[in-house]
This record gives structure tokens, sequence and C-alpha cells, in this order.
């Protein structure tokens, strides 16, 4: 049993639509003719293409659930792909939790990786790359506003080959997720 049938107020619509705008006798053979045509085209063009989805999904069911949950996932994934802004805002909380502690009760390694980037920040040398659902944080070899020659050349600057050496961390839904890690146990009781 059908609940709706999309054929029927599409064509109707279009008819609706083509009664209700027509050229007067002087616009015709003119730009705005082209113009008007070209859009109604492209309402068929697009109204057909919602018509073959509709009865693909109806067809292929299992298809197209399974093609709309991965499209809904990437797009959650998207809305909720951190930038620097969150970057430093978990940085600034972690170093903030990091500076309770004593020196001689922090975990060695959180205190380096807290350390490493803070001067990759302050040497204006963190870089951000977003792949649109996940984040990439890495540290490139020279400040961002540096002029010098070894620093525009093309030869001495990060290749493809060496780049997952440079990357620091990975941000992915609303987390830089080695930054959670590392400061996981951050003080005495991280044995």
């Amino acid at each position: 049993m059908r609940l709706f049938s999309l054929r029927n107020p599409l064509a109707s619509l279009r008819t609706r639509i083509s009664n209700k705008f027509t050229l007067p006798e002087r616009l015709k053979g003119t730009v705005v003719e082209k113009w008007a045509q070209y859009w109604r085209s492209l309402g068929s063009d697009y109204s057909g293409v919602v018509v073959d989805v509709i009865k693909g999904a109806r067809s292929k069911p299992r298809k197209a659930l399974a093609i709309t949950g991965t499209a809904y996932t990437l797009y959650q994934c998207a809305l909720h792909n951190p930038d620097e802004e969150e970057l430093m805002h978990s940085l600034r909380g972690w170093s903030n939790q990091m500076a309770m502690v004593s020196k001689t009760m922090q975990n060695p390694v959180s205190a380096t990786y807290l350390r490493d980037l803070e001067i990759a920040i302050n040497e204006n040398r963190l870089r951000t790359f977003s792949l649109g659902i996940c984040t990439i944080l890495w540290v490139d070899l020279y400040d961002k506003d540096d002029c010098t020659y070894p620093a525009i050349c093309l030869y001495t600057q990060v290749d493809y080959a060496n780049f997952w050496k440079h990357i620091v961390d990975v941000g992915f839904w609303d987390h830089y997720w080695r930054l959670e890690w590392k400061m996981h146990n951050f003080d005495i009781n991280y044995l």
C-alpha cells in the first residue's frame, strides 16, 4: 500500500507553474526568455532526478538505507570536527591541571607532550589540516611568517612521503585523541 504518490503532485505542480507563469509578448525572443527556459529545464532535470532516486530507494531499500546512513554519519562527523580553537581550549585545560601537580609527581610522558605542543605553538609552527570529518594536527619545520629562503623553497618543505612523521595529533568527534590519551595519567598515580 502506498501512502503517497510522488509523480502526480510533481506533474500537477509543473503544469500549475507553467500555466501561471507565461511571458508577455514583448519579452519573447529576449534574454529573459532564455533565462526562464534555462530555469524551467533545470527544474525539470532535478525533479526527474528526485523521482529516479525515490524509485531506486523503493526498489533497493537496503542500499538506500546504507547510503543514507553513511551520508548522515559523515555529516555528523563533519559537524563535530574539532578546530584550532577547541585544541587551544583543551590544551589550556590540561595545562592548568598539570600546573596543579608538583613537578616530581608529573608523568614525564604527559609533561613532555604538553611542552612540545606549547613550544610548537609559541614558535608558530603548529598547523591544522582539516579533512572535513577529522583534523590532522602537525608541526611544520618553519614559522608561518618566516620569509627566509629555506622556509619558502619547495625543496626544504615537508614532503608527502615524510608528512606522517610530523603529525602530532588527530582530532575527531570534538576531541584531539592523542592529547586525551597522553594526559590520561598525568599525575603520580600514572604507574
